[in-house]
């Protein structure tokens, strides 16, 4: 498996889900919930935890959770067997692996492909399309919930953004995404959600060690063109769920909001 915890980029997880072409596969991945790429130049990943998978004319139709990452030679059975211990998920693999030969096939034999075991997370209802991206891409999954039917996106990783409201034009994300920032913040309130009390680390590992979302709770009509961030005051460590969810209404919700709409629920 890749080492997770070495990425320091995994620790900014701005875009959370990495979209792939994969017409030609796709209906294997909604049976077997299973990926395979050559492993080769041209497929690098960013760690992510969730994935979807787009058909023809770009459509993304579910979100799934990445269970396990393997290397394997699909023509090797013995590899197979001495990389994967879990009966059922070998069983998987291996059903997945005959009928990709049989229809897509593998067409780098001598090449290693990575293997990804996954877990649906949910179906994007609105069936959200990006048609004219060729490779992978990444989205928020705030983006591919927003209802929107057709999504725009880059593979740059710019750390600045402008807003636009009813005051002029700021540079806001400059500071969010600021590394320094956001580890004030975190070193602050820890790698908890504020909301939840989710924490990555726990739930899956070393994997998922340094994953958090930093929310920006200062509305943007208190926003003036000389503002600067304040990492205390401004800055709080949100589970993607939670974030999601605080951006799913306008104005957005309160963290105080949802965490009594939790206490209630429970």
């Amino acid at each position: 498996m890749p080492n997770w915890k070495e990425r320091e980029d995994l620790k900014q997880y701005e875009r959370e889900v990495i979209s792939i072409p994969a017409s030609g596969t796709l209906d294997l991945i909604f049976k077997y919930s299973i990926h395979a790429h050559p492993d080769k130049k041209g497929y690098e990943y960013k760690n992510s935890l969730y994935y979807t998978f787009r058909g023809k004319g770009g459509i993304m139709e579910r979100l799934y959770f990445v269970e396990e990452i393997f290397k394997l030679n699909p023509y090797d059975i013995n590899m197979i067997n001495n990389t994967i211990k879990d009966a059922k998920k070998k069983e998987r693999v291996i059903h997945y692996i005959e009928e990709r030969k049989n229809t897509y096939g593998f067409n780098e034999q001598n090449t290693p492909y990575k293997f990804y075991t996954l877990k649906p997370f949910l179906e994007l209802k609105n069936k959200p399309k990006h048609p004219k991206q060729a490779n992978h891409c990444y989205f928020t999954i705030n983006e591919l919930l927003s209802g929107k039917t057709e999504l725009n996106t880059s593979n740059e990783n710019t750390n600045v953004s402008y807003l636009e409201g009813s005051v002029q034009k700021v540079l806001v994300n400059k500071y969010e995404r600021n590394p320094k920032a956001r580890q004030e913040c975190l070193t602050h309130y820890g790698y908890n959600c504020v909301i939840c009390n989710f924490n990555f680390e726990k739930a899956y590992g070393e994997l998922a060690k340094g994953i958090i979302h930093v929310h920006h709770i200062k509305p943007l009509h208190e926003i003036a063109s000389t503002y600067e961030v304040d990492p205390i005051k401004d800055l709080r460590p949100v589970c993607p769920n939670c974030h999601s969810v605080i951006h799913s209404r306008r104005p957005a919700y309160e963290i105080e909001e949802l965490r009594e709409i939790l206490k209630q629920l429970k």
